[in-house]
């Protein structure tokens, strides 16, 4: 009997533990996917959970300021973990909780926010959401327990998402008691997570005790050690109060996170060689003398390699060839080149501001010179020969009437001897019987001018013609290019301005080449008809062949001028400032009215006169009052260049 018992009893109690266990992992509640451990009372408590939220409500009011100034609603992302321990997962439900009020009652100081989710709970595609003019998110907000869950975070849904920004401001809470005391190295690899994803601006929020963290910020690019990750420590977070306080953390938040410092920071530039903007030694040309200015203006230094690259496309497996391909493995921080980002582009990386723009068009054969004897007959076309007949035979009536009605003497009233002078006054012949009568005489003074009129001007059209005979016809269409049997295309990135339901025959025949790259030997082919090449009008303009080669009026497509670079930069901001101020102060227009007048004027004067140097006057004062550093792309000799 008391074996039974205290059977029974066992039983009773080992089911009633079980029961309470099933209870925590019941699959109906809410905290299923909560992994608890069992600590202090303090660690889990409601005070160690409102101790981060607070910290993380605090701190983004500081944190969460941009440089430039929107007129949109800026983007908040709130990235939701599952599976994360207590106190990290409460702090996370709690302050995304916070985050809707806030933003539901507008309590912003008149900013208004969106407030986006992502969650690890599935992998979000592109066909749920149409990415087309989405803006993408200014801010991030993450909370977690271990640095692997930020790894397959970044990796699985937050990089894939369509709203995905390097360049926004990334806040991250980290919470677990089993690493209270490894704040800097822990955040040494968050921030090693982060810069493979290109993000900069990262404060991390690491939690050194229930209710304590510390506040620390990746630091890369610097004065002393730049391209160097740095965690510095700057402050900390008790309970929801900053120390130093919220007046002394705000401007030491704003110098660290916006007045990033290029000063003995070498940046790589890789160039394609591609003239007028970037000419073969790799000091000249319009692209690298905006490069120059930039470099005196942000104080870096700047590590420049050409290379006949080109820009390069996105193949079948997501990789990029030519100088993408080497910006997307870190080799080039920007890319400069003549380059127009097409939708691929875009869509991967980052651009500046538009500072010039170029057009592209198909360039054939000139036409062969017309024979004289052709172009003789060109000028005797028959109407012309008929109003000159026209014309002689109306004055030859007017004579004879003339001689006939007034009272001129009778030997000059035969019909045939008024058509022999009739005929050389025409022709600007002086003949003896002039008319006696003032009337006729008044007449034929009219009839003598419009004569010396009509063979002055075919005397100067027989100069002309004789001097410069003309050309043969002239091809002048794609579709002309397709029924002579020329062979046509260009680079590889053009072609794809031609994938649409128009153009699709020019997409198909499209050959990209290396005999249809735009180059001196390609052109050298074009120039004899044995290929149709498209090309940039500036490119071609400054090539000592331009003159021989015949452009289509019409322009194929016109395109912007910028440069590429890897998102996150985190100069894209002064970039895009420097050049705006540039092209509204029309630098970049003067630069351009010069090339065009360097390359169409004054070359030809010096193909026709050899020893020919033009002297140009420096660029006016109101250039150095707007700019008061040097303006690196100012020349004061012109020197042509054939």
């Amino acid at each position: 009997m008391k074996l039974t018992f205290a059977t029974t009893t066992f039983c009773i109690l080992w089911v009633l533990r079980w029961k309470s266990v099933l209870a925590i992992v019941n699959p109906n509640n809410e905290t299923a996917g909560i992994v608890i451990y069992l600590r202090k009372p303090n660690d889990i408590g409601p005070r160690s959970w409102n101790a981060g939220i607070n910290c993380l409500e605090t701190f983004s009011e500081l944190y969460f300021q941009r440089r430039e100034k929107l007129t949109r609603s800026l983007n908040i992302v709130s990235v939701q973990a599952y599976n994360l321990t207590t106190p990290a997962a409460q702090i996370q439900s709690g302050y995304l909780k916070h985050l809707n009020e806030v933003i539901g009652q507008n309590h912003t100081h008149r900013k208004y926010y969106q407030l986006r989710v992502i969650s690890d709970a599935k992998v979000y595609s592109s066909g749920y959401l149409n990415g087309d003019g989405l803006v993408l998110a200014d801010y991030y907000v993450i909370v977690l327990d271990n640095v692997r869950r930020l790894s397959n975070l970044l990796r699985r849904y937050m990089i894939p998402s369509i709203s995905w920004n390097p360049g926004a401001k990334f806040l991250v809470l980290y919470h677990n008691a089993s690493d209270r005391n490894r704040g800097e190295e822990t955040a040494m690899e968050i921030f090693v997570e982060m810069q493979r994803a290109f993000a900069m601006r990262v404060a991390v929020l690491y939690a050194t005790s229930a209710t304590k963290y510390s506040l620390l910020a990746l630091r890369y690019y610097h004065e002393l050690r730049c391209r160097e990750l740095i965690a510095q420590p700057f402050g900390q977070c008790d309970d929801g109060k900053l120390t130093p306080g919220t007046a002394a953390m705000k401007p030491i938040l704003y110098k660290y996170f916006n007045a990033f410092n290029a000063k003995n920071c070498t940046f790589y530039l890789c160039a394609s060689i591609w003239a007028p903007f970037v000419e073969a030694d790799c000091i000249n040309g319009i692209e690298m003398r905006l490069m120059g200015f930039l470099k005196e203006r942000l104080k870096f230094k700047l590590n420049q390699t050409c290379s006949d690259d080109n820009r390069g496309v996105e193949d079948d497996s997501g990789e990029f060839s030519g100088l993408l391909g080497k910006l997307n493995k870190k080799s080039c921080d920007f890319i400069i080149g003549g380059f127009y980002p097409d939708n691929d582009v875009i869509e991967k990386f980052w651009v500046t501001d538009c500072y010039l723009q170029d057009r592209y068009t198909w360039f054939v054969k000139l036409a062969d010179t017309r024979p004289i004897w052709l172009a003789l007959c060109s000028i005797f076309d028959p109407i012309i020969w008929l109003s000159l007949i026209g014309m002689l035979f109306i004055s030859w009536m007017f004579w004879y009437i003339f001689v006939s009605v007034l009272p001129e003497p009778k030997k000059f009233k035969d019909f045939s001897l008024t058509g022999i002078n009739n005929l050389a006054v025409v022709i600007c012949v002086s003949v003896n019987e002039r008319p006696f009568c003032h009337a006729s005489r008044i007449f034929f003074l009219a009839l003598t001018l419009y004569g010396l009129n009509v063979s002055t001007t075919y005397s100067s059209k027989l100069i002309s013609v004789l001097t410069d005979p003309g050309l043969m016809d002239q091809i002048d269409s794609l579709s002309e290019v397709v029924a002579a049997g020329l062979p046509f295309g260009g680079s590889e990135e053009s072609r794809d301005w031609f994938e649409n339901e128009e153009d699709q025959w020019i997409f198909d025949n499209y050959n990209d080449s290396l005999d249809f790259q735009p180059n001196s030997v390609n052109l050298e082919a074009v120039k004899i008809g044995k290929r149709v090449i498209l090309s940039s009008r500036m490119y071609i303009l400054q090539n000592k062949i331009a003159d021989d080669l015949y452009a289509f009026k019409r322009n194929v497509f016109s395109s912007p001028v910028q440069m590429i670079m890897k998102p996150g930069f985190p100069f894209l901001i002064e970039f895009n400032l420097l050049i705006r101020r540039m092209r509204d102060s029309g630098i970049f227009e003067k630069i351009n009215d010069d090339f065009r007048y360097n390359n169409t004027y004054l070359n030809r004067i010096h193909k026709m006169r050899p020893d020919f140097i033009v002297e140009m006057s420096p660029p006016s004062s109101w250039h150095y009052d707007f700019y008061p550093y040097t303006w690196v792309g100012a020349v004061s000799k012109y020197h042509v260049v054939t």
